[in-house]
């Protein structure tokens, strides 16, 4: 089924309830300066992904395109414990996406909202799973230029 033509202002348009060629957006988890991502069930596996979904406002420059497919790339070449992974990169109804691993949970801003300071334990683990990450992804040659709480996420079962 395809989706009806959003609004051209990114902001005001929420995809949730739409489908995305073999995934269905359920809700809007996030949103970013380039896109928003969505818990979305990739049908034909019956998964729940996070699909991470371009901007409409940028999906028509090639710029932003060829960023947002080799920020995909990039990250699916990554095979770590500590960062998700890449299922599909692809477009459907004029929308760009990138379907990922879900990680049930929470990020660090809202556990840090929850819980307050974090003790020197649970710090240190964070930390030292982040690092992992940052280390396998620039022994790859890429850098993270978003490191920030809202961007570490947490499993329930504590990585």
């Amino acid at each position: 089924m395809s989706s009806p033509a959003r609004p051209a202002a990114a902001d005001e348009s929420d995809l949730s309830g739409r489908t995305l060629g073999d995934f269905r957006l359920l809700r809007r988890l996030g949103r970013g300066a380039m896109a928003e991502v969505y818990l979305a069930e990739q049908q034909k596996l019956r998964r729940q992904v996070a699909l991470k979904v371009l901007k409409a406002n940028l999906a028509g420059d090639a710029t932003y395109v060829a960023r947002f497919q080799n920020e995909a790339m990039a990250a699916a070449a990554l095979v770590h414990a500590n960062i998700v992974q890449i299922y599909e990169v692809g477009q459907a109804d004029g929308c760009h996406y990138i379907a990922q691993e879900y990680v049930q949970g929470m990020n660090l801003r809202e556990w840090l909202q929850r819980n307050g300071t974090a003790d020197a334990a649970f710090a240190l683990t964070v930390m030292r799973q982040t690092a992992a990450a940052l280390h396998k992804a620039a022994q790859a040659g890429i850098v993270h230029r978003d490191i920030k709480p809202e961007n570490i996420m947490l499993s329930t079962g504590g990585e």
